[in-house]
């Protein structure tokens, strides 16, 4: 009797156990904070993505923590790819967003910056695939342009376009364009990300971009200001919303740069990637990933997603191991001459010229909105403070962001209301 008693008892434990999940998985999360690192500014699209993504999957987690967002801009989110793979906590606590393209980008060898092995990441998943999505090459409306053929061709119209740096989908995509469709684009890099690429498209600076559809969405009537001419990560199907605009596969008329064009889409297949550093332990691992799928299904979610106008789509962690396979299978002649492309881009860097001022600080607000007063102005000026892009000092010695306080007087090296500062002295 005694040893059914005892074989009673281990079975109710392991039942326990299996109920569970695994092992210490609820007291481990339970009162930690996790963080999402964005490898762009806020108020772009990844960063749209992962701060819905971080609303709501804390409760799928065991232990509920607290789940937060934090930037980590420079070098087209390669700096934040670098510091995953590399000095990111492997415990789980940690994963994080970048560029959908460096994984290709690693695999040509291009750039001394790489510090990541594509296949060596703990994926996590993505929360989109462009399945009901485009990426767009777009142009203002005030250009007079209507075609993509006017860019194309001998005698075609140059038009300019921001791009955040090396690596980036902005970056690389319309390299692609150039020299598969022979797109007259002077491509201009080095901007901080996608909410300044789009500031300088109002303010004239730049003519055009590429962004996703979604992320367009977000920013309201998109189509009051820009023109759509190619749409990129469709393949040859048209998006339903835009069947008048072609793609880049349907214009392309030889093989070999119909060849180019299928290579960079499939890094489009996992369009919003979050992943954890390499190493993860195998139980946290699980429970990333099954949180990160239950989220996608969460119904306060998808309603967040409808309000913000984004796609989602997500593919899970598995699926997103077997598209990085993919990219690291591509043919050696391909890459090749995708890494001639990113060696000589014929782009060339952002020239800025600052308004520098002097002002107190009067507000300061979420995600580095910073709003100041100076003499003679009525109204407060707002700017943004963005962490590794902006060089701030407090009373003489470098800070971050979070070091500014209402009261302080700043001078501030800035490209107009509602910008990124690129400097900013502050005392208090």
């Amino acid at each position: 009797m005694n040893g059914i008693r005892r074989s009673a008892v281990a079975v109710c434990a392991t039942m326990a156990a299996v109920i569970a999940g695994p092992a210490g998985a609820a007291d481990f999360y339970k009162g930690k904070t996790v963080k999402i690192i964005v490898g762009y500014s806020p108020g772009g699209g990844y960063d749209i993505y992962a701060r819905n993504l971080g609303r709501h999957m804390g409760q799928h987690i065991p232990g509920s923590p607290n789940v937060i967002v934090q930037n980590m801009t420079g070098a087209g989110s390669l700096l934040a790819a670098n510091y995953l793979f590399s000095r990111a906590p492997k415990d789980g606590t940690q994963f994080g967003t970048f560029a959908r393209t460096l994984p290709l980008l690693a695999l040509t060898g291009v750039g001394k910056n790489v510090r990541f092995v594509p296949d060596k990441f703990t994926w996590i998943g993505s929360t989109a695939s462009y399945a009901d999505d485009a990426y767009l090459l777009t142009i203002r409306r005030d250009k007079g342009i209507t075609s993509v053929r006017e860019l194309m061709g001998k005698d075609a119209k140059q038009v300019t376009f921001g791009s955040s740096n090396f690596g980036s989908t902005g970056f690389d995509v319309p390299l692609v364009l150039k020299d598969t469709l022979g797109l007259n684009i002077r491509l201009v890099h080095g901007y901080p990300g996608g909410s300044a690429i789009n500031l300088a498209i109002t303010r004239g600076e730049m003519d055009g971009r590429t962004q996703g559809l979604s992320s367009l969405r977000t920013t309201g009537d998109w189509r009051k200001e820009r023109i759509p001419l190619v749409q990129f990560a469709r393949a040859m199907s048209r998006h339903p919303d835009l069947k008048d605009v072609p793609t880049a596969l349907e214009l392309a008329t030889r093989q070999e740069d119909r060849d180019l064009i299928t290579m960079l889409e499939t890094t489009f297949f996992m369009a919003r990637p979050y992943a954890a550093p390499p190493g993860l332990p195998a139980d946290r691992t699980k429970i990333l990933r099954a949180a990160f799928t239950k989220t996608q299904k969460d119904k306060g979610y998808l309603a967040d997603a409808e309000k913000l106008r984004i796609d989602i789509s997500p593919k899970s962690g598995e699926e997103v191991d077997k598209i990085v396979a993919r990219v690291m299978a591509m043919p050696k002649p391909l890459i090749a001459r995708y890494k001639n492309l990113v060696e000589n881009p014929k782009a060339e860097p952002r020239k800025v010229t600052w308004q520098i001022v002097t002002g107190t600080i009067s507000k300061v607000a979420k995600k580095g909105r910073v709003e100041f007063t100076m003499a003679g102005k009525k109204k407060p000026i707002r700017t943004r403070i963005q962490n590794n892009y902006t060089k701030l000092s407090v009373d003489g010695k470098k800070a971050k962001g979070r070091a500014v306080k209402a009261g302080m007087t700043c001078k501030i090296w800035y490209e107009g209301n509602k910008s990124t500062a690129g400097r900013m002295e502050c005392a208090k």
